[in-house]
C-alpha cells in the first residue's frame, strides 16, 4: 500500500522545502534505513555504467568517475549526508582577516596505499601537479603560493578572496595522489591504477568490465569501512542493472529508469532511495543564431514547454520545474527566480511581437522566411535525455515552430555542440548539468561569462551580457560569501530574464539497493551514492 512522506532536500541550510512525495512500499527518502548497529564484512556489488574507461579522476570532472574515485582517493574536503561542507584530509583551517592566507592543519597518522605517508609535501606535490598538468577546474583556484610549512601544515597564498576554495576542493577531481606512486607508474599508469587515502584499494579494474575494490586494513578512520569488498560492474543496458538487482545478483543499482524504480520501489526486499540533487536537464538556445539572438523568441521557447508534463511523462513526477537557470537548493549561491510558467498562447504572443507570424503551412515566418530550429539530442546517455527532447520539440511544434529532432551517439553530440563561436552551426541541444562543486561559482565562470564560451569551458549558448560580466567580475573581489551571494543573486535574475537555455527540471536522485543494504546517502552536488561506509547485513 502507497503511503505518503515527507522528503527534505540535501540542503536544509539553502532554504530547500519540504515535499511530499509519493513513494512505493520499499523506498525510504535520503538514505537506506540504518540498521540497529553496523556489522563488518562481505562483498557489496554495484551494478552502474561509467562514461569513462579509466579511474584517473584527477584528469577528468565526470559524474561516474567520481562516483567510484571516493572510495579509493580522498580530497582535503568533503560534502556530508546533509551536503554541509567539512574537512576531511584537512583537520583544521584559519583564514586571515583579508581572506587571503589560508593555513590547513592536515590529519595525522594518514597513509596512502602505497605506504607513502600523506603530509604537506603531497598536499603542495598534488595541488602544483593540477595546475601545472592544466586538469579540469585548474584554473577555478586562485592560489599565488603553496607552501609545506611543516610536516602536518600547509600554508596557502591566494590572488584574491576565494569564499568557494573549499567547496571545489571538495570535487573529486582535486582527489589526492601518492607522488611517490604516480611518478613511479606515470600519467598512463594512473589511468589503470591508484594509490590514495581512501577506506578502500584498487585490487583489480578491467575497462568496460569491472572495478573491484578491497578494504584498507590502515584506514585512518578506526573502525571503518565495514565491507571487505566493492565490486563495481559495468552494466551498459539500462534495463538490464534493473534484472541484475532483482535477481540479486547486485547488490546496489545505478542509472536505472523511472519505470524500473517505481517497479522496484513496490516490490518487497528492495529499497528505492531518493533525494534531490544538483542534477538539471535544460535545452541549451545558441543566442548566435538568426532569430534565436531575439530575448523575445528565446522566452517564447520556455513558455512553450510544459516543465510539469515532462516531469510527469519522462520521469514520472519525480522531478520538479527548475527555479533557476543550471542550479538549485543543493548549490551554495542558489537564489529562486522562478520559472516560466507554461503558457502556449503567451509563447505565441512574443513570437507575433518578435515579427514571426503565422503562415499559410501553419509555420511561423519572417520576411518570407520559416522558423525552423533543429533540436539535438542523445538517446540514453543519461535517464530520460531523447523523451525530454522528444516532448520538447512537439511542444514547439504547437506553438508554430518548426522544429526537427535529430539524434546523435555521443562523442559526435560532444563534438558537435563544443566548437568556437563561428564555427557552431546548431541550434538548440538537449543537455544536462551536475554541480560537482556545489557552489554557484562553477557556474557564473564556466556557463555565464562572456570568456566562458566553448570549447573554452561549458557556455555553448555563447551568451553574453556585460553587465553580466561586470558582476561576476565584483563577485570575484568579494571576501564574505553573504556579500558575493547577493551579486550572484543579480546575475541569476539577469539570466534568467536573458533566457539563453529553455529552463526545463531539476530531477530527483535515485538509487536502488536490497534491504539488507544500509548507510547509503546522497551527496546532493555530486549526485552520487556514497556506500563507502554502508554494511549489510548478514
Amino acid at each position: 500500500m502507497r503511503r505518503l512522506m515527507v522528503l527534505l532536500g540535501s540542503r536544509a541550510a539553502c532554504g530547500a522545502a519540504l515535499m511530499l512525495v509519493a513513494l512505493g512500499a520499499g523506498s525510504v527518502a535520503g538514505q537506506s534505513v540504518p540498521a540497529a548497529k553496523p556489522v563488518s564484512g562481505g562483498t557489496l556489488t554495484v551494478a552502474y555504467v561509467p562514461a569513462a574507461t579509466h579511474i584517473d579522476v584527477n584528469a577528468a570532472n565526470i559524474a561516474t568517475l567520481n562516483e567510484v574515485a571516493h572510495y579509493f582517493h580522498e580530497t582535503l574536503f568533503d560534502r556530508d549526508a546533509k551536503g554541509k561542507l567539512v574537512p576531511l584530509l584537512v583537520k583544521d583551517e584559519q583564514v586571515s582577516a583579508d581572506g587571503l592566507t589560508i593555513t590547513w592543519k592536515l590529519q595525522p597518522g594518514v597513509k596512502f596505499h602505497d605506504g607513502t605517508p600523506f603530509n604537506a609535501a603531497a598536499v603542495k606535490w598534488n595541488l602544483d601537479r593540477k595546475i601545472q598538468k592544466k586538469q579540469p577546474l585548474f584554473d577555478m583556484l586562485p592560489l599565488k603560493t603553496v607552501v609545506a610549512a611543516d610536516e602536518l601544515t600547509v600554508r596557502v597564498s591566494l590572488t584574491r578572496p576565494a569564499p568557494s576554495l573549499n567547496a571545489f576542493l571538495s570535487d573529486k577531481t582535486f582527489s589526492m595522489y601518492s607522488p611517490t606512486f604516480a611518478e613511479k607508474v606515470g600519467d598512463d599508469g594512473l589511468k589503470q591504477q591508484a594509490s590514495g587515502t581512501g577506506p578502500f584499494s584498487v585490487a583489480e579494474f578491467r575497462p568496460n568490465a569491472y572495478l573491484r575494490l578491497k578494504k584498507n586494513l590502515d584506514y585512518w578512520q578506526k573502525g571503518l569501512p565495514y565491507l571487505d569488498e566493492v565490486v563495481f560492474k559495468v552494466v551498459p543496458d539500462i534495463n538490464a542493472r534493473a534484472t541484475m538487482l532483482l535477481a540479486r545478483d547486485a547488490d546496489m543499482a545505478l542509472a536505472l529508469s523511472a519505470a524500473d524504480m517505481q517497479r522496484l520501489a513496490e516490490t518487497k526486499g528492495f529499497q528505492v532511495l531518493q533525494q534531490m540533487g544538483s542534477h538539471q536537464y535544460y535545452i541549451t538556445i545558441n543566442t548566435r543564431r538568426p532569430a534565436l539572438n531575439d530575448v523575445r523568441v528565446r522566452q517564447a521557447l520556455n513558455h512553450a514547454v510544459d516543465k510539469d508534463g515532462i516531469s510527469k511523462a519522462v520521469f514520472l513526477g519525480k522531478a520538479v520545474a527548475a527555479t533557476a537557470p543550471y542550479i538549485n537548493s543543493t548549490v551554495d549561491g542558489y537564489v529562486n527566480v522562478g520559472t516560466y510558467r507554461y503558457d502556449p498562447e503567451r509563447a505565441k504572443q512574443l513570437l507575433d511581437e518578435a515579427g514571426w507570424k503565422v503562415g499559410s503551412s501553419g509555420i511561423r515566418e519572417k520576411d518570407g522566411k520559416p522558423l525552423r530550429l533543429e533540436l539535438i539530442t542523445r538517446k540514453g546517455s543519461v535517464p530520460g535525455d531523447y523523451e525530454t527532447a522528444e516532448l520538447v520539440q512537439g511542444m514547439l511544434n504547437a506553438v508554430g515552430v518548426d522544429s526537427k529532432l535529430v539524434v546523435l551517439e555521443s562523442a559526435t553530440f560532444i563534438s558537435r555542440v563544443t566548437k568556437p563561436v563561428e564555427q557552431a552551426d546548431y541550434d538548440l541541444m538537449s543537455f544536462s548539468i551536475n554541480i560537482f562543486v556545489g557552489d554557484a561559482e562553477y557556474v557564473m565562470r564556466t556557463f555565464f561569462h562572456t570568456d566562458s564560451f566553448a570549447p573554452r569551458y561549458y557556455n555553448r549558448a555563447y551568451y553574453s551580457n556585460l553587465q553580466v560580466d561586470r558582476w561576476i567580475e565584483e563577485s570575484l573581489r568579494a571576501a564574505r560569501r553573504s556579500d558575493r551571494d547577493r551579486i550572484y543573486a543579480r546575475v541569476i535574475e539577469q539570466v534568467f530574464r536573458d533566457a539563453p537555455i529553455i529552463m526545463l527540471c531539476d530531477v530527483f536522485q535515485m538509487a536502488a539497493v536490497t534491504d539488507k543494504v544500509h548507510g547509503v546517502y546522497l551527496t546532493g552536488p555530486q549526485n552520487n551514492w556514497p556506500a563507502k561506509f554502508a554494511w549489510k547485513e548478514k
